[in-house]
């Protein structure tokens, strides 16, 4: 796998499921990513890629999740939706003995799913508990963060349902479940014995057993969970850029962190995908070359952010010269476009 010089066919075409990331690719807050819904619906339609949603947000039952999809036009049953509150409820059951307490710091959809697990949830704080769950939760009262602390402080089992430290919202960036589980371990000096989310490999492994894939693709907005996860268990990427990923961001990512494509948006599952070339000094793709720092030419500009990144990647530029590029050829690199 090179990433951004792998070439491909239509992507709905060329993989037999996609892992698609919920936030900040498929919807921010309530609403639709543009144009997203209509793409992957006639991607499922017209190749028979499955529609694996796959979230790391623990507040919602894959129920409501998959109402919400529902609600916004995509084609989805509540089996295609994997949660990492499912993920960590899963991950329960291979320590914590069947019948115990187990203190839910989380919504009541995460309570849920530790009581379909064969457990006690509770979030009461004078009780004894076999383990703590930790799960984004927006409504999360502070007194029960600092009950939490004083329940791991006695050294009980620690599962973080994800280690997501933003969460994009319709007002902007907002701080995400592993914000939470930091501010306990700086309160406690423990870190959770287990995280179930994305980029580790229990709510990887579901999803692709779930949807019984051979040649899954991840659909992610974020380096750091969807990216990795997938570069971690060997298997191709899309980044999109509709989250929380800036340009910047990708520019500078280290190898662990590079996607296999790119797209502005989850649109781009309908896209065929041309891998950049290097030879020698100079990278180049569609109407775009690159040499040294001086990217020329014209065309698509996600190509020329493709140039300018392997360009980077491969020692050509710096990070900061390959930003300065795409400014040059006049990109909004803050505020990229997302249609088709």
């Amino acid at each position: 796998m090179l990433n951004l010089q792998t070439s491909s066919p239509q992507l709905a075409q060329a993989y037999d499921a996609a892992l698609l990331d919920l936030d900040g690719v498929v919807y921010v807050g309530q609403d639709a990513v543009p144009g997203v819904i209509d793409a992957l619906n006639q991607a499922h339609e017209s190749t028979g890629i499955a529609l694996t949603c796959v979230t790391n947000n623990a507040a919602r039952s894959s129920a409501v999740v998959a109402q919400h999809l529902r609600e916004l036009g995509l084609s989805v049953k509540e089996s295609d939706v994997v949660t990492s509150a499912q993920a960590g409820a899963a991950e329960l059951k291979r320590t914590v003995p069947a019948g115990s307490s187990v203190f839910v710091l989380g919504s009541r959809d995460l309570m849920t799913e530790v009581e379909l697990a064969g457990f006690i949830p509770s979030q009461e704080f004078h009780l004894e508990y076999a383990a703590l769950i930790q799960g984004y939760w927006p409504d999360m009262p502070w007194r029960m963060l600092g009950q939490a602390a004083g329940i791991l402080a006695t050294g009980t089992y620690w599962v973080a349902t994800n280690m997501d430290y933003t969460i994009p919202t319709p007002w902007g960036t907002s701080p995400g479940n592993g914000t939470m589980v930091n501010a306990l371990t700086t309160a406690t000096g423990r870190v959770p014995d287990v995280v179930a989310g994305k980029p580790e490999t229990p709510l990887m492994q579901q999803s692709i057993d779930r949807s019984n894939s051979v040649r899954p693709i991840v659909v992610g907005d974020r380096l750091d969970t969807d990216i990795l996860g997938a570069n971690r268990i060997g298997i191709d990427s899309l980044l999109v850029f509709t989250g929380v990923t800036s340009i910047a961001e990708f520019l500078s990512a280290e190898p662990e962190y590079r996607p296999t494509y790119i797209s502005w948006s989850a649109t781009g599952i309908l896209d065929s995908h041309q891998g950049v070339e290097v030879s020698g000094n100079q990278t180049s793709l569609g109407g775009w070359s690159m040499t040294g720092k001086s990217l020329q030419g014209a065309g698509d500009s996600l190509d020329a952010v493709r140039v300018v990144a392997v360009s980077c990647w491969t020692g050509q530029c710096t990070s900061a010269e390959a930003l300065a590029a795409l400014v040059e050829i006049g990109l909004d690199v803050r505020n990229p476009p997302i249609g088709h």
